[in-house]
């Protein structure tokens, strides 16, 4: 399977690098991982509820790319990254066209990548927000 990771913070060099130094107690116990964060989770932030059951997470990425399709797709389809692996004027209809949760949650993987690789793969930080970071090229 393939996927765009949204939890970078773990995928940081340092914190990937600590975490592995970690005992084994410290990430897995009784069959449940990440166990420190959970208890660090636990002390400081119990709302998060960091020991109950796993739950689907949505977020609603569609309706706001949707409202903002038309600025984000030139942006997006503009980005190295993408333009490696999509063709820019189906980036950009896609981001103007959406209709369904599944159009929404492509354009998503689309802008999550292209920010992830600008990042990542071009070493670029972020500057303001995500259309000021996109418009940065």
């Amino acid at each position: 399977a393939h996927a765009v990771e949204g939890r970078t913070p773990f995928l940081d060099p340092g914190v990937a690098a600590a975490a592995f130094r970690l005992p084994d107690g410290m990430k897995l116990r009784d069959g449940m991982g990440k166990w420190i964060l959970r208890k660090w989770l636990e002390k400081n932030l119990p709302m998060a509820r960091p020991f109950a059951p796993k739950q689907g997470f949505t977020v609603p990425v569609g309706a706001w790319i949707k409202g903002q399709g038309t600025r984000l797709g030139p942006l997006v389809a503009a980005e190295p990254g993408v333009a490696e692996i999509a063709h820019a004027d189906r980036v950009i209809a896609l981001f103007r066209g959406i209709r369904r949760w599944r159009d929404g949650f492509a354009a998503w993987k689309l802008l999550f990548y292209a920010l992830w690789h600008r990042r990542h793969i071009m070493g670029l930080q972020p500057v303001g927000d995500v259309f000021e970071t996109l418009a940065g090229t």
